[in-house]
């Protein structure tokens, strides 16, 4: 059987969901970040490499390019796949943000009330931590 959680149980755990959801907000701003220049770099120097040899996309009956992105377009075309990635890393740092979470462990602390969401999102967090607390995984 789980041992009754405490309030300061409940603390921790409304520390490691914030500390949680702003690591995955920082990995989803800034993975889609670095992809979208990552692969910005690798399509302008192909592209670049492709219209010295003559070679290329874009080409029309010579080897002069019908249009030539750059580093700046392929970067603006990626960076619109890359978007809705960076939006919900971008929530997730605002939702879960340091003065947030400051509020919700106050608010908790001063009545013992949580909002519903953090309180659904908080069921897994809370077993974690008993479990480790008696020493058993789940």
């Amino acid at each position: 059987m789980a041992a009754p959680t405490t309030a300061a149980d409940t603390v921790q755990a409304i520390r490691r969901l914030f500390a949680k959801r702003q690591r995955v907000g920082n990995i989803l701003t800034i993975g889609a970040v670095g992809a979208d220049l990552a692969l910005a770099g690798v399509s302008a120097a192909y592209e670049s490499k492709g219209s010295q040899s003559g070679g290329g996309g874009g080409i029309i009956g010579g080897n002069r390019p019908l249009f030539e992105l750059g580093f700046g377009g392929f970067a603006l075309v990626y960076g619109v796949v890359a978007a809705p990635v960076m939006g919900v890393g971008i929530q997730q740092l605002i939702a879960y943000g340091p003065r947030r979470e400051a509020k919700v462990v106050a608010a908790y602390e001063a009545n013992h009330r949580l909002p519903s969401k953090i309180q659904h999102q908080l069921r897994k967090h809370l077993l974690k931590g008993n479990a480790a607390a008696s020493g058993t995984t789940k």
